[in-house]
């Protein structure tokens, strides 16, 4: 299992530089020469990641995105099946729960872990489809 998903917290830990676990995990997939060992995050999670961040951090997770490492999953009409299959379990709560279900969808996919200090919405979702995700969790 290589690589690692980022889900929306962890880009805002990225962006104000408040995590050195986050900063680690996503300089340790630079390291690898000859080959990429992606970080990967979702067009919903920049999305909320970007509302969260003051100004002067947009242009440090701007950074991230535009690395040779990082992969953006983007919710497109392809990939919004999928997605939505995952929605589904949140119930009456799927409008709030779009940025977890990309992140669960787009670590299902890789099977690869998700890095996030809120593990909660992600673990509801992944459980109530009995799906088996693994976190990487924030110290």
């Amino acid at each position: 299992m290589i690589g690692r998903v980022l889900d929306s917290s962890s880009l805002v830990h990225w962006a104000r530089r408040s995590s050195p676990y986050v900063s680690a995990v996503i300089f340790s997939r630079a390291e690898h020469e000859g080959y990429i060992v992606p970080v990967v995050t979702t067009a919903p999670a920049v999305t909320a990641a970007l509302a969260q961040i003051p100004d002067a951090a947009v242009a440090v997770l701007d950074a991230l995105v535009r690395m040779e490492i990082c992969v953006v999953d983007d919710l497109t009409p392809g990939s919004a099946p999928g997605v939505a299959e995952v929605l589904r379990a949140a119930g009456p709560y799927a409008a709030e729960q779009l940025t977890a279900a990309s992140v669960v969808h787009a670590a299902r996919r890789r099977d690869i872990p998700v890095v996030t200090s809120n593990p909660h919405p992600l673990v509801t979702l992944a459980d109530r489809m009995g799906i088996e995700l693994e976190i990487d969790l924030i110290p």
